[in-house]
């Protein structure tokens, strides 16, 4: 859905279900926004941790304050953290400054290369009202989408609710002014 709504190369679905990448840690690319890498689970060896990597949409995000010409902007009422190629004069300040080694430079590109990373779909929560497109297509429901301190709710009330599945900790909450 992700690859689609962005129009990024896609590939067939048999070549996903190659494990062989899960051997190392990846991080998003340009033509890819999200990952999903898995660590070990000392507790259950059969059953190892899986997590999600794209773009947190920081609160005050950096890759925001580092650019600038502001091609990278923070939407207040969607919090999605969007980027204006328009303004973009390519120093990558953005990619240096992100914490989470987000956004992702089109180094293939010679022409009219840009800096690349989730969205959150702005385009469809800011004139349609929808949800990004990862979480409109999830079929278990494992991504929630809604506003900050929902899922801050949320994620505390299953954390309580099922402490022998979930850390007792909600990473993003305070770290780096909240994500």
């Amino acid at each position: 859905a992700c690859r689609d709504f962005n129009k990024l190369p896609n590939e067939p679905i048999e070549n996903f279900e190659d494990k062989s990448v899960f051997k190392k840690m990846r991080r998003p690319a340009a033509n890819a926004y999200t990952v999903v890498n898995q660590y070990e689970n000392p507790n259950n060896p059969e059953k190892p941790y899986s997590v999600k990597v794209q773009c947190m949409h920081c609160n005050d995000a950096a890759c925001v304050s580092a650019c600038i010409v502001g091609a990278f902007s923070k939407d207040q009422e969607t919090g999605a953290v969007i980027y204006d190629p328009w303004k973009c004069i390519g120093c990558r300040y953005c990619m240096a400054a992100c914490p989470f080694q987000v956004p992702a430079y089109e180094y293939q590109n010679a022409l009219t290369p840009q800096v690349r990373k989730c969205t959150f779909c702005f385009e469809l929560l800011g004139k349609y009202g929808k949800k990004p497109a990862c979480i409109d297509i999830c079929p278990v429901e494992t991504k929630t989408f809604g506003k900050r301190e929902d899922l801050i709710k949320i994620a505390h009330e299953r954390i309580e609710r099922y402490p022998d599945r979930y850390y007792p900790h909600l990473y993003g909450e305070h770290e780096l002014g909240g994500t």
